[in-house]
Parts: structure tokens; C-alpha cells; sequence
């Protein structure tokens, strides 16, 4: 495995030309931010040297007196990023995490401009983040070996599809990774614990915690547990997926079992034909239904996030009437155009309907209430009131139309901006985007 590793450290270390390059362009961008009443400061991988070859992302928070009201701090922050790359005849825009801040493309590279205070006692989210980097370059002063092997694990994550913590991915933070490292001392070891890991595993680097009591009722729901080495009351991977944990620890334990360099750098796919999505389609005797989303863009965190709670309430939507939906997705092209896809194991129901009433021993009250409602359509089964109901809706088809016309409990900008279509089946495949066709190979686990 170590020449592996080697090998791979030698493809993801930054060249000393692109560190260089990247240097010239903070220090001309920090020099123009001086001139403010503003202090800057260098946050994020670059600034503790564990970003990747080729990471093209530069976070820069400018901090401001904790004296600073909120609506100052966010105005006066985006006002100075605006300036800041206008001066540079940058294309920019505004996105948002605790406050706005402004998010410049300048020379190939994406730079943050976050405002945020100047404190030792957090006041916002943002805040932490300057104290993440100087602990991690704290501790990297202290094992300067480590930082190779954040640079393994970042990679890995990335090859694997849960590196990043944003909506997109829902998967593993730099700080995040930076920390696993941290605790755990090296790529490999980190792989050996997660292996067998455990939903709500607890990892407590600095022991904040006193191995652990009292932890697991702060974050009940939690699918894994780091403790924040600079603020104790914050779980560092709140923002991890059940998914991203579960696939990780997959990977981790076939790594382990077969190392090799695709987890790293997976190969190229090539789509399937098709007609061996048609056949897959037509193999697994259910019903696929997609709602096609024509949308302005939307940026790129709250697109993911609306499309989550979309999926969410069409599905809820769904069962409540009686259906019975097999697995469910969603794809977007980032742009224009989102896609949910619901493959139905249930579409069509009866006329009528089975509802349950109470046991004819239970109270007189419950059952007087469920035989008035039901008048006439009530019989004993099993010692207990049945009544048979006329369906409203007995075709998802049916259901479908009603809840894109009313779009309730929809992302906003899916709900107010967008042109939806219901295709089916085959009409599916009129959409042929080599990035949607990936998507349904996954989808219908085809092999290749």
C-alpha cells in the first residue's frame, strides 16, 4: 500500500508554481482589502497548506470589531467584496451561509470574501472559522507528517463522492477531514476505524467531553459525532448524510481489502445505451414517473436543498393517498434544468378503500363517531369496524396533476419559477444528457 500511497501524493501535492501563483493572487487581493477598516485573514485549506492539486477555492474572512452590529456587518461586508472585485472587472456573486458574503471568479480562481467578528467568544457560525485554521496549523506545527495523509484522505473522499459539506454532497468538510487525521494520525488508520464505525459514532479529539459522557443527548439524531476541538457544544459533522457515512464506510473497509488507485481517481464512465436502459426499465415491471423542472438558475446550495425538501413532500404526498413508491431520486444539470424520478411499485388502486375503525370492546364514543362518519358502509371484521370508502384518487397520474398545480410544501424558487412536465416511462429517455443517463445506470443498478 505504500507505494500507492506514494504515487498518489506525488499526483495531489500542489506544484511549487501553482503555490506560488496562488500566493500573488491572495497577497494582491488582501493588499486592496488593507484599505478598509477591516482586518483580513487567510481561513480554509490554503491558508493550512492541506488544499489539493488543482483546488481552485481561496477563503479570505475580513473581520470586523465584535462591537459591529449584525446589519452593519453584512452590509458593509458585501459592499467591500462588491468594490473589492468590480476594482478587478471580476464576475462575482452573492451567496449565503450565517451572513452574505460575496463570492468573486478572478484569474481561474473562486474567492470568498466573508465578513465575520473579531472575538474569542463565537457570535455566529463564521466566527469559529478563523479559530479552526489556527488550530489545525497548530497541530500541524506539531506533526508536520499529517498533512500528507489529510491530503489522502481528502482525495479519497473526493474519488469516493462525499467530499464536501455543502448541499450537493452532504459528505465530509476539509476541517472535517483535517480532524479525523488529527485524531486518528494517519490516511490508513483513519480508514481502519471507520470501517466499523457505527451510526452515531462519537469522536472526541480533544477529549472535551471526558471520553464521552453526556454527548449522545446533545445530538440525538446525529449520523456521526466529531466534537469541535474550539467549541465543545458543536458537532464539526452535523451536516454528513447517513448516505455519506455509510458509503464511506464501505469504501474504507474494500479499500483496505484491495487497494487500489480508482478510489482515488475513479475512471471515466461511459453511459449505457439506450436500449439497455429500456430493457433495465422493462426488466423490473414497475412504473417510473419523472417531473421535469424547467427553472432560472438557482444557486447552487439552495438548489440542492429545495430539491431534497421537493422530492420530500411529492413522496409524502404520494403515500398518503395509498401508493406504494419503490426508491426515489433526484438529478439537476445545475443550470435549468431538475429532475425527480420516482420508480412506483404501487400506481393504480381500487375504487374503494379499507379504513380501520375501533374494536367494538374500545370506548362507545370512538365507535358511535366512526359509524356516523361511515354511515352505511360499515361491517365487523375480527371484532373490530371496517368501513369501505370511494378512492378520490385511484391513479398517481391523477394525484400528480393535482400536486403540481397546488406545489405545496415546494422548494420556493421550484415552486413560484418553474414549467414542470410529468413524463413516463419510455418519455423518460427523451432526455439524453450524458450526466442524466450516468444517473439512471445508478438508478437501475445497470452493470457494464
Amino acid at each position: 500500500m505504500k507505494g500507492l500511497l506514494d504515487s498518489i501524493l506525488k499526483e495531489i501535492r500542489p506544484t511549487e508554481d501553482e503555490s506560488k501563483r496562488e500566493e500573488r493572487i491572495i497577497k494582491e487581493i488582501i493588499e486592496r482589502l488593507k484599505r478598509f477598516e477591516i482586518e483580513p485573514i487567510l481561513v480554509g485549506s490554503v491558508a493550512k497548506k492541506t488544499d489539493l492539486k488543482g483546488d481552485k477555492d481561496i477563503d479570505i474572512f475580513i473581520m470586523f470589531d465584535e462591537n459591529t452590529k449584525k446589519e452593519t456587518l453584512e452590509k458593509r461586508g458585501l459592499e467591500i467584496g462588491r468594490k473589492i472585485f468590480e476594482e478587478l472587472n471580476a464576475r462575482y456573486e452573492i451567496d449565503y451561509a450565517e451572513h452574505p458574503y460575496t463570492i468573486g471568479f478572478y484569474k481561474g480562481y473562486n474567492i470568498e470574501i466573508v465578513p465575520c467578528y473579531k472575538t474569542k467568544k463565537v457570535k455566529s457560525a463564521v466566527d469559529r472559522t478563523p479559530h479552526h485554521t489556527e488550530y489545525i496549523k497548530r497541530k500541524l506545527r506539531q506533526n508536520k507528517k499529517l498533512r500528507d495523509q489529510i491530503l489522502l484522505l481528502k482525495q479519497f473522499m473526493k474519488g469516493i463522492g462525499v467530499y464536501g459539506a455543502e448541499a450537493k454532497i452532504e459528505g465530509f468538510s476539509g476541517y472535517l477531514i483535517e480532524l479525523l487525521v488529527i485524531n486518528y494520525g494517519s490516511f490508513k488508520n483513519v480508514l481502519e476505524a471507520a470501517k466499523d464505525w457505527r451510526f452515531g459514532e462519537i469522536i472526541d479529539p480533544e477529549n472535551l467531553w471526558n471520553k464521552n459522557k453526556g454527548i449522545k443527548h446533545l445530538f440525538p439524531d446525529a449520523n456521526l459525532i466529531i466534537i469541535d476541538p474550539v467549541d465543545r457544544y458543536r458537532n464539526a459533522a452535523a451536516a454528513v448524510s447517513r448516505q455519506s457515512v455509510g458509503k464511506f464506510k464501505i469504501k474504507a473497509d474494500e479499500f483496505l481489502k484491495n487497494p487500489n488507485r480508482n478510489f482515488f481517481f475513479p475512471p471515466e464512465r461511459k453511459p449505457p445505451s439506450i436500449e439497455e436502459i429500456k430493457r433495465a426499465m422493462l426488466s423490473r415491471g414497475t412504473k417510473f414517473i419523472l417531473l421535469k423542472f424547467i427553472h432560472p438558475k438557482i444557486n447552487i446550495n439552495s438548489l440542492y436543498s429545495q430539491l431534497r425538501k421537493t422530492i420530500r413532500s411529492v413522496g409524502n404526498s404520494i403515500k398518503k393517498k395509498g401508493f406504494r413508491i419503490m426508491k426515489s431520486d433526484f438529478w439537476t444539470d445545475e443550470k435549468n434544468l431538475s429532475i425527480l424520478l420516482f420508480e412506483m411499485e404501487v400506481w393504480k388502486l381500487p375504487m374503494i378503500e379499507r379504513r380501520r375503525g375501533p374494536p367494538v370492546d374500545k370506548d362507545k364514543i370512538d365507535q358511535n363517531r366512526f359509524l356516523k362518519k361511515y354511515k352505511n358502509r360499515t361491517y365487523l371484521d375480527d371484532g373490530r369496524w371496517v368501513a369501505d370508502v370511494k378512492r378520490e384518487i385511484t391513479d398517481v397520474d391523477e394525484l400528480l396533476k393535482i400536486i403540481i398545480e397546488e406545489r405545496r410544501g415546494f422548494g420556493k424558487n421550484l415552486r413560484d419559477e418553474t414549467k414542470i412536465e410529468i413524463k413516463e416511462d419510455d418519455e423518460i429517455l427523451d432526455i439524453r444528457d450524458k450526466k442524466f443517463l450516468l444517473f439512471l445506470q445508478d438508478f437501475l443498478l445497470i452493470f457494464i
